[in-house]
Formats: C-alpha cells, sequence, structure tokens
C-alpha cells in the first residue's frame, strides 16, 4: 500500500513538472546569451557556460560555437549566476544576472589564464546589455510592485505608473502612448487574458484579475515587440506570476476602511456607513513529503488567497406610495379609480380599508419601504435609506 501511495504521488508530481514548463514557453520566459574571450580579445570556441537560477537551483548549460557566443534560451524571470569553464583558463563566475521577461539579456566575460581550480567571481552581473533587439521595455519586480501605491489591489493598475500611460477617467479607460486600445496585449504566463470580443474598445481589461501578491514581475514593451507577441499588439503587457523556491516564504496582509475615518460629503447631512476589509496570505516552497519526496531544486508551490467583505449603506433617493394611498385615500389622483366589481367610480377615489387585501398590504409594506425624506406632493414622497 506504502509502495502504491508513492508511485502515485510520484506519477503526479512528473505530470506536474512537465505541465508547467509547457506554459512558460509561451512567451513569459527571457533568455542569455554573450561571447567569451581571452586576455587578448580573441574569442574562446568550445567553453562550457552553465547557468544557475538563485531562487530554485535549476540549471541550464551550453557551449560557446566557434565564434565564441552561445545562447540560454527560455528562463523564467528571476536572478541567475553563470560559471564559464574553458582549458586552460580560470574559472569565471558572474553573479546576481538579472533576466526579464521578453528581455534578452547579454553578458561578455574575458577569461583569465590560469589552472581551472581557480575562480574569478565577477559580483553584481557584470555590464549587462541588450543588444539583441530594439524593444523598448520596462519592468517592475519585487518591493516595486508591493510598495508602489495603488487605488487598489489589481495588478493592470501597475501600468498606470508607468511612463507613457494616461488615464482620462477610471483605470479602464487608460491608453499607453496615445495608441487606440485594440493595440494593447495582455498576457498572464504568456497566456492572454483580454476580453477579445470588445479589445478594440475596452482592451485596457482582462478577464483574470491577478493580485499584486501573486504578481513577481510585470512588463511593458512598447515598441517593436518581437516575434512571441504573434502580432497581437504594438504594446505588450505582460504579467509573471510568483513561483516557489528553495526557502519557504509567504506573507500576511489586511487592509481595513472605516466610514468613522472618512471625511464627510459637504452636500450630505450624514456619512454613509462602510466598513471595508481586504485581506489574504500567500505561501510558497518546496514540495516535500516526509519519507516519500524531497522536492529541492526540482519541485515548487506557490499558492495566494485574497478575500474582500464590504458593508456599506448608500444613498439613494426614489419614489413611494404617500401614506394616504397605503389607506385607500387616492383623492389626490385625478384619474377615477373604478371599483373592479361595479365598474362604478369610488366615492372621492377613496378605497374603503374592508376591500383592501391583506396580502397586497403586506407587499406593499414589505417592497415599498414607509416615506422618511422630503416633502409631500400630489403623488409621491422620496425617501432616503437609514440601514445600511
Amino acid at each position: 500500500m506504502r509502495n502504491g501511495l508513492r508511485t502515485v504521488l510520484l506519477v503526479l508530481f512528473a505530470l506536474g513538472v512537465c505541465v508547467v514548463p509547457a506554459f512558460a514557453q509561451a512567451g513569459s520566459t527571457g533568455s542569455l546569451s554573450g561571447t567569451i574571450v581571452d586576455p587578448k580579445g580573441a574569442v574562446v570556441a568550445g567553453a562550457s557556460v552553465k547557468v544557475v537560477s538563485k531562487a530554485t537551483g535549476q540549471e541550464f548549460s551550453a557551449q560557446t560555437s566557434d565564434d565564441g557566443t552561445f545562447t540560454v534560451p527560455s528562463l523564467t524571470a528571476g536572478i541567475y549566476t553563470a560559471t564559464v569553464t574553458a582549458g586552460g583558463f580560470k574559472q569565471s563566475v558572474v553573479t546576481d544576472i538579472k533576466i526579464d521577461v521578453g528581455k534578452p539579456s547579454s553578458i561578455n566575460v574575458e577569461l583569465e589564464i590560469g589552472a581551472a581550480n581557480e575562480i574569478v567571481t565577477v559580483v553584481g552581473g557584470g555590464e549587462l546589455l541588450q543588444t539583441q533587439t530594439a524593444t523598448i521595455g520596462t519592468t517592475l519586480t519585487g518591493r516595486q510592485i508591493t510598495d508602489l501605491p495603488t487605488a487598489s489591489r489589481d495588478a493592470l493598475d501597475l501600468v498606470l505608473a508607468l511612463p507613457g500611460t494616461t488615464t482620462p477617467g477610471r483605470p479602464r479607460t487608460s491608453s499607453v502612448n496615445g495608441l487606440p486600445k485594440g493595440a494593447l496585449n495582455i498576457t498572464l504566463d504568456g497566456i492572454n487574458v483580454q476580453d477579445n470580443l470588445l479589445k478594440s474598445n475596452d482592451g485596457f481589461f482582462t478577464y483574470v484579475r491577478p493580485r499584486t501578491d501573486a504578481i513577481s514581475e510585470v512588463t511593458v514593451s512598447t515598441s517593436n515587440p518581437g516575434s512571441e507577441s504573434s502580432a497581437e499588439g504594438a504594446v505588450q503587457i505582460k504579467f509573471v506570476t510568483q513561483g516557489g523556491s528553495n526557502d519557504y516564504h509567504g506573507g500576511v496582509f489586511w487592509y481595513h476602511q472605516n466610514s468613522a475615518l472618512d471625511a464627510r460629503n459637504p452636500f450630505s447631512a450624514t456619512k454613509p456607513f462602510k466598513v471595508s476589509n481586504d485581506y489574504g496570505v500567500t505561501a510558497g516552497g518546496p514540495v516535500r513529503i516526509p519519507g516519500l519526496y524531497n522536492g529541492r531544486d526540482k519541485t515548487f508551490f506557490f499558492g495566494t488567497y485574497e478575500g474582500a467583505r464590504l458593508r456599506r449603506q448608500t444613498l439613494q433617493t426614489t419614489s413611494v406610495p404617500p401614506t394616504a394611498w397605503r389607506t385607500g385615500d387616492l383623492s389626490s389622483v385625478t384619474t377615477p379609480i373604478k371599483d373592479p366589481q361595479t365598474g362604478l367610480p369610488f366615492t372621492g377615489n377613496r378605497i374603503p380599508t374592508t376591500r383592501i387585501s391583506p396580502v397586497s398590504k403586506a407587499i406593499l409594506d414589505i417592497f415599498y419601504p414607509q416615506p422618511n425624506f422630503g416633502t409631500v406632493n400630489a403623488t409621491s414622497f422620496s425617501v432616503q435609506p437609514t440601514h445600511g
């Protein structure tokens, strides 16, 4: 029984590991390339390049070609370390290489002559260049996402703070570089999440509303999008969700709004009642099942939950039947009110209370409150709700 359970769990993990990279290839990755040279500037062919993710420990390997260049494609956004080894040269390690979605990065490494067991470390990512494409873009990551003030916890609102974005009214009316909304292409982990039926006039909107705590990176490309954009728009807005790492991490948040802390509307005698609570939790790390599976450097999880509770009172004015009408006194109505039994008008347009159905009266009391605001007129009263 124990061996059977272990087999089932391992199969499920294997399927998960196979599925996740398939989604990652859909335009939610970056790449790293570079040139390896010797102290005289001559290219080094056949050098081994190993790129390792700082968060997950995932390794990628490449070898320089005859012109000394290498390329490592399909890297998820994050921080990496590149190690270069070649015969007759010291081992060179470049740390803190930042990879962004949709942005090919490049490093140039100059090897030093020496033994392979000697190590030269370049801290800070060296000189990161983006020379492969003419794409222009801006990227927000980490603390920039969580600390940037927004009107909501909607990750799409982060785009409003980036250069070129104008918002004439609500966030949904925004445009980028003055382009029509049909020029926007919004993706989440490489998958389009827009309402494409209304994209031409309502492009700044998504069916899936990513929250800020679930996002690790947002990139906006505003010029010369690459082939990964599939010609879907001149402006590419790319969201990348958080992922697990070799360390367990998480957080808890709670936002509270209360009408007791709000200013009163100068055109209202009272403050509408409102209590809003927005709360949630995030957690991620390696998958571990004691005695069965250790997912360090292999399998990871990340999850987020957000809940919202809103209690409020809305001030509205509407028309309800005057008090006299409820007792059958319709004398203020000029149209004759006829008795359905005799076909003759009621005297003075007054219906006897004995003729009023108790069921109708109960329905009237339930769905039409008594007037409590405004002035009396011939046909109606105004009502202002007093309960949230």
